[in-house]
């Protein structure tokens, strides 16, 4: 038998299959290792509240969510809300706001649908518009909203031909003081 291992014609063949086993089990020893991350080394991120947020109004049904970026505001037609939404800047940058329509549902049954902004020194300004059932304006102008504390608020009118439910999604684009760039907040309006 060792006659046999040791022939000549088998030396090749022994030492292509040894060869063979070290090239398929070396790699895998030398691809073996782990990743370690010192929390030392990464950037130290502070998480703070957003410097402009949403909250409950004195009119409607208002639901604000998480860190008070988004909400959902519940209207009856035929009716003029003071106000659905306060819009609160914490910080003592100024800012700029406006309203966009991005989508809705509906439409067609609301006479008229006013969206607006007011507080209590600079009057009002007329974001959104339905009349007839269309838009006649889908995106506001740019209204201050001056440094902490400052407060706007959302108000509505509504006038509609039936009892059904309509939806406008919009935006609330807040402008980052001395940028081009906004923040966009999701508001959503179901007039009833």
């Amino acid at each position: 038998m060792l006659n046999r291992i040791l022939n000549i014609r088998n030396v090749p063949r022994t030492c292509f299959l040894v060869i063979s086993m070290f090239v398929l089990i070396f790699p895998i020893r030398l691809t073996y290792g782990s990743v370690h991350t010192s929390l030392l080394s990464d950037p130290r991120v502070t998480v703070s509240s957003p410097p402009v947020v949403l909250q409950a109004g004195t009119t409607g049904t208002n639901l604000i969510y998480t860190n008070g970026t988004s909400a959902r505001v519940s209207a009856a037609a035929s009716a003029t809300y003071d106000y659905v939404l306060k819009i609160v800047n914490q910080v003592s940058a100024s800012w700029k706001i406006r309203l966009r329509a991005y989508s809705q549902s509906n439409l067609a049954r609301l006479n008229n649908c006013t969206i607006y902004f007011h507080n209590d020194t600079d009057g009002t300004s007329g974001q959104i518009y339905v009349v007839s059932g269309n838009y006649t304006q889908q995106t506001g102008p740019w209204y201050d909203l001056p440094s902490s504390p400052a407060e706007r608020y959302i108000a509505l009118f509504l006038d509609a031909s039936n009892s059904e439910i309509s939806y406008i999604n919009v935006y609330l684009d807040i402008l980052v003081p001395d940028k081009t760039t906004y923040a966009q907040y999701i508001l959503t309006f179901e007039i009833t």
